[in-house]
């Protein structure tokens, strides 16, 4: 019999009548199929157009019930290898990213697109883009990569190259209420996004902040996975009453000589390095995103036994992935993540004395 179920997909919420044989299969309507998941059955199978793929359908995919057709949902996930997790009692679903979506970045470097409306509720594509470079780069309140914000803009302004644009991202998922007087302060005039599902760093499989990328003028990434702060600072730790630095110059100088002069031998990411930086996503890492963002639907809507839950999940099935550390602790406060914070990366690094938090990077410009 079928009931109302919650599905997370795409970044989305959507409630559709969905039902399950048993308690691990999750079936969806054919009608209610599209705006669920994305994808259709047709002649063809369950295609998904915003990756051209169709994935044929062998007996049992399907099944006819009441006049409707319905499609095996967790079944055509495990086909494809995407994450697909329930809650306790099944009536909410996390339908993770499908690994194709990332193949053309694995394969030949070509940036993932992705739509997403900005501050002001204008949609977004990385694909409006092409023929101009672009800086991608990731901050977080929770991070002091905040400070970022307008020094991109005076980067900005600095350069002032029509053929250049900066997508400026806050992986925040508390929102516009934390994030977006930030881009104001700044009086940003670049691409600001406020991500509260980390959907972009899911795509591109990026696990810290800041976190950058540089795309060509025909969408290929040249630089990716970088520790992309745009300077140094000095703040004052209040409870222990000294002073720490943290960032540096070099990202930012070096993306202004990208942009001024193009990408010179200096400047180039060998094939080795943007291959290993262009880190493929494990089947933990998919699972870990799903349960992340099951975590994020539960701690909007104050369930916070529940979003607890998933968000340890998450956590431990990614123990690297400092994106999903950091959010899920700032729901309780920012003293207790930094406290978080500090103490596992001291232990990272007690254990592992070469283990550096952010990779060095592996230039030096002007």
């Amino acid at each position: 019999m079928d009931k109302l179920l919650t599905i997370l997909a795409n970044d989305k919420t959507t409630e559709v009548a969905a039902f399950s044989d048993r308690e691990n299969e999750l079936w969806i309507r054919k009608k209610d199929l599209k705006a669920a998941t994305g994808f259709e059955l047709k002649a063809s199978g369950a295609c998904y157009d915003p990756l051209h793929i169709c994935i044929p359908l062998e007996e049992g995919f399907t099944q006819i019930q009441s006049g409707d057709t319905w499609l095996h949902m967790s079944k055509l996930s495990q086909k494809l290898g995407q994450a697909c997790v329930a809650n306790e009692d099944h009536t909410v679903w996390s339908l993770g990213l499908i690994p194709e979506a990332r193949q053309a970045m694995l394969d030949s470097a070509i940036a993932p697109d992705f739509e997403m409306e900005d501050i002001n509720g204008v949609p977004i594509r990385l694909s409006d883009f092409r023929g101009k470079k672009v800086l991608l780069v990731t901050w977080a309140t929770w991070c002091g990569c905040r400070f970022d914000v307008k020094k991109w803009q005076e980067l900005y302004e600095e350069l002032k190259d029509p053929n250049f644009e900066i997508i400026c991202v806050a992986e925040d998922s508390q929102g516009a209420a934390v994030a977006k007087e930030w881009f104001v302060n700044a009086k940003a005039t670049y691409t600001c996004i406020i991500d509260t599902t980390h959907k972009i760093s899911t795509l591109f499989g990026w696990v810290n902040v800041p976190t950058g990328a540089w795309i060509d003028e025909a969408g290929i990434i040249v630089r990716v996975n970088e520790a992309a702060y745009a300077a140094e600072y000095e703040i004052v730790d209040e409870v222990r009453s000294t002073k720490f630095k943290f960032g540096n110059y070099t990202f930012a100088n070096a993306t202004k000589e990208w942009v001024r002069n193009g990408l010179s031998e200096k400047l180039k990411q060998s094939k080795e390095k943007l291959s290993a930086n262009t880190r493929s996503t494990s089947a933990d890492d998919l699972l870990a995103d799903a349960y992340f963002k099951m975590g994020l639907y539960f701690q909007e809507r104050q369930a916070e036994a529940q979003a607890k839950k998933y968000l340890t999940i998450a956590q431990d099935l990614a123990p690297d992935n400092w994106n999903i550390h950091r959010q899920s602790w700032t729901f309780k406060g920012t003293e207790y993540a930094t406290q978080q914070w500090r103490e596992r990366t001291k232990a990272k690094y007690l254990k592992d004395r070469s283990w550096k938090y952010y990779e060095p990077l592996d230039f030096r410009p002007k």
